[in-house]
């Protein structure tokens, strides 16, 4: 577990691939060029879900403890994307434990343009 004191990194997941990723490979992908400085220091990380997660959209209810991190350009990462356009671009590849869910979801009570939500 973590204590209110430590810094958790919420991160904007769009795509049931990267959570099922998170969840069953128990790694998330960060690119470096708009990882929020405090990346490496993160002790948690949450996941806030879009729209593409139906009536689950526009909440918190999953997060990991942050297990340790490395730098790995994207292609390595996902190697059956070699031709994407950002193949070979840095990215933090943040190990994670078991994810948990929230006893009770955290709901956005707006909507906010946002990428990367940094609490501690």
């Amino acid at each position: 577990m973590f204590h209110s004191s430590d810094r958790v990194l919420v991160a904007i997941m769009n795509s049931r691939r990267d959570f099922e990723i998170a969840r069953d490979e128990g790694w998330y992908r960060i690119p470096q060029k708009h990882a929020p400085q405090s990346t490496t220091e993160a002790v948690a990380l949450a996941f806030y879900f879009t729209k593409a997660f139906g009536d689950e959209k526009w909440s918190i209810r999953w997060y990991g403890l942050v297990r340790g991190h490395e730098l790995a350009r994207r292609r390595d990462l996902l190697p059956d994307e070699p031709d994407h356009p950002r193949a070979d671009e840095g990215y933090y590849k943040l190990q994670l434990g078991p994810l948990m869910q929230l006893e009770r979801p955290i709901p956005s009570l707006r909507w906010r343009r946002i990428t990367f939500i940094e609490m501690n």
